[in-house]
C-alpha cells in the first residue's frame, strides 16, 4: 500500500508533536517552541495537500491558515491567536544571537507548556479533517 503525501505530512507532523511534549519534560524549552510550531505548520500543509494542491514554501501558520480555509470554504474551528503565537515562536536561525522566540526573550516553562497546549488543541482539530478527507479520496467513486 501507497502512502500518500498528506498522510506523510500527518506523520511528521505527529514526530513534532510528540519531540515537543518531550522536550518540554526534559525542560528544553526553546525547541520544544520550535517543535510545537512545526506540528501545526505540517498540519496545515498536510490539510493542503489532502486537497491535491501544491504545497506552499512558506513557515507563515497565517498564511497558511488562509489557504486551508479557502480549500475548506469555511471556517477552521480554532482561536487565530493561537497560529499568532505559534507564529511567535518560530525559529528562523537555531543560533542564539538571532533568537527572537518571544518578546518578552526566552520561553519558560509557563510560555513552552501554553505553546504545546496550543499545538495539541490545533491537531485535535486539523488531524480528523485530513484523515476523512484522505479517507474521502481513497472511496471508489460509486460509494463516495
Amino acid at each position: 500500500m501507497t502512502v500518500k503525501l498528506p498522510e506523510l505530512w500527518l506523520q511528521y507532523a505527529s514526530d513534532d508533536l510528540r519531540g515537543a511534549k518531550v522536550l518540554l519534560t526534559e525542560k528544553i524549552y526553546n525547541i520544544s517552541c520550535f517543535h510545537s510550531q512545526q506540528a501545526v505548520e505540517k498540519l496545515l500543509k498536510a490539510f493542503i495537500a489532502a486537497y491535491d494542491q501544491s504545497i506552499p514554501r512558506t513557515h507563515n501558520l497565517i498564511r497558511l491558515h488562509k489557504i486551508c480555509e479557502d480549500l475548506y470554504s469555511g471556517k477552521l474551528e480554532f482561536d487565530i491567536e493561537k497560529l499568532i503565537l505559534l507564529n511567535d515562536v518560530y525559529i528562523d536561525s537555531r543560533y542564539p544571537a538571532d533568537f527572537g522566540v518571544l518578546p518578552s526573550g526566552q520561553p519558560g516553562e509557563k510560555e513552552a507548556s501554553k505553546v504545546y497546549l496550543c499545538a495539541k488543541e490545533i491537531a485535535a482539530i486539523l488531524r480528523p479533517l485530513v484523515e476523512d478527507r484522505i479517507a474521502s479520496d481513497s472511496m471508489p467513486e460509486d460509494e463516495s
